[in-house]
């Protein structure tokens, strides 16, 4: 009989990672238990775990040709398909169309 947690299904792996001091203190503060009196274990792999779900479940789009700035300067992050809807309903505005977008259920 096995002791202890049991076997992750997805194996994980170390990885090693420098950060920036000012922005490591950061996290620190963000991750920090009040009742522990320090980060709780396993709040670093969590917070990154998170970070990274966020980036490659979600979609970028880039609002300077809508909003007359530069490229990169202003951008959204959502799910694909808010994304998509943001982008028809961006281009309908720009081709001249102002009724406001069906909302769908």
């Amino acid at each position: 009989m096995t002791r202890g947690r049991k076997r992750s299904i997805v194996p994980s792996v170390a990885l090693n990672l420098a950060l920036p001091e000012d922005w490591r203190v950061r996290v620190d503060l963000l991750l920090h238990s009040e009742f522990e009196g320090r980060v709780p274990k396993g709040a670093y792999q969590r917070f990154f775990l998170e970070r990274l779900v966020d980036f490659f479940e979600t979609q970028a789009l880039d609002l300077g040709p809508y909003l007359g700035t530069l490229p990169g300067e202003a951008s959204v992050r959502g799910r694909p398909t808010a994304v998509a809807k943001l982008e028809t309903h961006l281009r309908s505005i720009n081709a001249g169309e102002t009724s406001p977008p069906e909302v769908s259920a």
